[in-house]
């Protein structure tokens, strides 16, 4: 499965790169005709890729609410589905920094498990937050912006048995995009996550970590108001807190659609179907032990 991911986030990568790069030539400085830097082409702000964020961290001033559905379905012991919600509350105060708080609430709804009761239940999920700072900012000589965020949080549900389950952990995200070609976009994320939680029938605390890395290109099909896109995300989950232990690993890949009706409203949506897939000491083409079958997100943001 590991050759066969890479492969395919190759395919999907880096063409972009290349395209990425061959931008930055035209873009920069002919011999002798430097290019003013306030005709660079930019990434649209907001959430126009799917999972996968842009750079954007918007202006001194702004300040914004969100709300996320996560949801999910589809695990290999019992009929499961989820959804996780996000109420985000964000700002910008500094320049090249944004900050953000968020609840969370989570309901899921578990038949037919061999080790939990059916249970279907909606509750309240903790708290967050998050800062992210724009470590590289775009040129024009250089189109890649690069922003690096930390996201702190504390959970008490275990999203798939619904039962009290605290957990502690943070999330570091490093995220890169660029614009491709006219209309254009390309983003990609590398994510680590690392916790401590309780588990909900034998009570023992245990650590644990995963990872992601995520790659999407969107089209702006219509002018600052339609994107539609497509997108690639490579999951791993690890038995210790730095990768220790591999237990599963799976590929998605799916399409995505972003639609801002107005200057400060944005929707965003994204299903991601798991393509492959493999769990430890487990056969099959796909890792329903560790992953769920499928992902998908709605998320509507507000500006104000």
């Amino acid at each position: 499965m590991s050759s066969r991911a890479l492969y395919v986030a190759a395919l999907f990568f880096l063409p972009t790169l290349a395209e990425a790069a061959d931008l930055t030539e035209r873009t920069g400085k002919a011999a002798g005709n430097p290019v003013d830097s306030a005709e660079s082409p930019d990434v649209p702000g907001g959430d126009i890729f799917g999972f996968t964020s842009g750079t954007d961290v918007g202006k001194v001033g702004d300040r914004g609410i969100a709300l996320e559905n996560s949801g999910a379905y589809g695990i290999s012991n019992g009929r499961w589905r989820g959804l996780s919600q996000k109420l985000e509350f964000s700002g910008t105060f500094v320049e090249n920094w944004s900050f953000a708080a968020s609840l969370f609430g989570v309901w899921s709804s578990l038949k037919t498990s061999s080790d939990f009761p059916d249970r279907t239940a909606y509750n309240f999920d903790g708290v967050s937050v998050e800062a992210r700072y724009r470590a590289i900012e775009r040129t024009a000589t250089n189109p890649f912006a690069v922003t690096l965020a930390i996201e702190p949080r504390w959970s008490r549900i275990d999203g798939i048995s619904g039962l009290y389950s605290p957990s502690y952990g943070a999330e570091f995200k490093a995220q890169v995009d660029a614009p491709v070609a006219d209309r254009l976009y390309w983003a990609a994320n590398a994510n680590f996550v690392i916790g401590r939680s309780r588990d909900p029938l034998n009570l023992t605390w245990t650590n644990g970590s995963e990872s992601v890395l995520s790659t999407a290109l969107t089209y702006e099909l219509m002018k600052d108001t339609l994107f539609i896109g497509a997108e690639v995300r490579w999951q791993h989950t690890w038995r210790t807190g730095f990768f220790g232990g591999l237990e599963g690993q799976a590929l998605y890949a799916g399409p995505s659609v972003a639609w801002k009706p107005a200057d400060n409203i944005m929707l965003n949506a994204v299903l991601l179907p798991q393509v492959r897939g493999k769990a430890r000491g487990v056969s099959g083409p796909l890792d329903l032990d560790n992953f769920e079958r499928a992902n998908y997100r709605v998320k509507l943001a507000i500006g104000f």
